[in-house]
């Protein structure tokens, strides 16, 4: 485990960009629970390894590089089998970070999702996952294409196709809901 020197380094560094993870592990997953799970799951990992992080380096990117594995390995193991629950030690480390975080509980997610309109968010959630990440990444969260490249640990070009690929199909879904609710003609 860290030092209380390093413990203290960890939190202040994580301190300023806990909403935006919260945020964004809730527009991943969808769901409150899993969100709050995925997030707990973030600050375990990212605390246990605190060791490899190299000083004076994006640690915003570093973070969320770790976020973003752990959701992409959890849904893949969860597409090729069925839901299963594990109760591990990862739980009680993410309280206690969270509460000295936030100098109070935290006990559950509020999206902060007035920005989107349901029609939006309905549209985003129903694109592949692969699409969906990097236009969040993008175009909400509002990255550097080089900080989503390092997050997601693929070249730049392959970034900028899936972001044209993702934004197409949420144009195309947008569009066929404004044709069927009756906004466009023909």
């Amino acid at each position: 485990m860290l030092s209380s020197p390093q413990r203290i380094e960890f939190q202040a560094l994580v301190k300023p960009f806990v909403r935006l993870l919260n945020n964004t592990a809730f527009r991943l997953t969808r769901s409150n629970l899993e969100a709050e799970d995925l997030l707990q799951e973030t600050f375990y990992k990212s605390l246990k390894s605190f060791n490899t992080y190299e000083r004076n380096t994006n640690f915003k990117a570093w973070i969320f590089r770790i976020m973003t594995n752990m959701y992409i390995t959890h849904y893949r193991k969860t597409v090729k089998r069925p839901q299963k629950f594990s109760n591990d030690e990862s739980t009680n480390y993410a309280h206690v970070l969270s509460i000295e975080l936030s100098g109070k509980k935290f006990n559950s997610f509020n999206p902060d999702f007035e920005v989107f309109e349901d029609e939006v968010k309905s549209a985003l959630e129903k694109i592949p996952y692969y699409f969906r990440l990097v236009v969040l990444l993008t175009d909400v969260e509002e990255f550097s294409y080089q900080d989503i490249s390092t997050i997601l640990n693929i070249p730049v070009d392959t970034l900028m196709a899936r972001l044209y690929r993702g934004r197409s199909l949420l144009r195309s879904k947008i569009y066929n809901y404004d044709r069927n609710a009756g906004y466009l003609s023909n």
